[in-house]
């Protein structure tokens, strides 16, 4: 029995570990990378080559990161750990996965060097100031949501305490009371709020904002399954991508 206990600790550590490394990998890349317009870059490819890659590498995460939510997907990631632990680990082994691909997004980009514009100073201090304005509204919203489920945690930490998956409720409060997809907002804001903008700054930027719009849509739906009446009632009374402006402030 302790033997069991001891080989599940060691391999919830394990998973844990490498999950938390690629996440806190990806935040940093993603960070650098969005800042600097995608100047930087590990990828040297150059004309229909860089074309193809980078075309690649655009659409693996959004593509990847839905299908990953389907049945199809989640028997994929189960082939990923140990068969006892497979189900238990899922989140850990998802978020492990789109740190993977973020990082391969951000690090691999063959970069044109195109510049769209660059804000010069003192207003690249402002766009500098909203930029990190935007990461911190991406990380409350994401803690707001289950920080244990954003980041990857719910999987190994139940392993290691041996207890059964308790995933967070629907959120609700916070930001989730202005919008019902303020992580996905936050994220366009991090994507435009570079003060250089590049042409593949400016391809990302365009391609995943649709994402962010459109993919939510698809979530909603399997909210709708999960919590039936109760999210159809917070769905009634919260925007879904943009916040009310109570237009009375504005009357004389």
């Amino acid at each position: 029995m302790m033997a069991n206990e001891t080989k599940n600790k060691i391999w919830a550590i394990c998973y844990g570990a490498f999950c938390h490394l690629t996440f806190l990998v990806a935040g940093l890349s993603m960070f650098f990378t969005i800042l600097t317009g995608f100047t930087y870059s590990f990828g040297t490819l150059s004309g229909l080559a860089s074309l193809i890659a980078n075309i690649f590498l655009l659409l693996q995460f959004p593509i990847g990161h839905s299908f990953f939510l389907t049945n199809k997907g989640m028997k994929f990631l189960d082939l990923l750990a140990p068969k006892d632990y497979a189900k238990t680990l899922r989140t850990t082994i998802y978020a492990s996965v789109a740190s993977l691909q973020l990082i391969a997004l951000f690090i691999f980009w063959s970069p044109s060097n195109m510049v769209v514009w660059n804000v010069d100073y003192p207003l690249n201090l402002f766009m500098v100031m909203l930029n990190l304005l935007s990461w911190t509204l991406l990380t409350i919203s994401s803690i707001q949501a289950g920080y244990q489920l954003q980041t990857g945690s719910l999987g190994w930490v139940s392993l290691y305490k041996n207890e059964m998956l308790r995933y967070p409720r629907m959120p609700k409060t916070g930001l989730f009371s202005l919008i019902r997809q303020p992580i996905y907002f936050s994220f366009c804001l991090v994507l435009w709020s570079s003060p250089m903008m590049t042409l593949d700054l400016f391809i990302v930027a365009v391609s995943y904002s649709c994402y962010c719009f459109v993919g939510p849509f698809f979530k909603e739906l399997r909210f709708g399954r999960l919590y039936g009446q109760e999210f159809e009632s917070y769905k009634s009374r919260t925007p879904y991508f943009l916040p009310r402006v109570n237009l009375r402030y504005f009357k004389n």
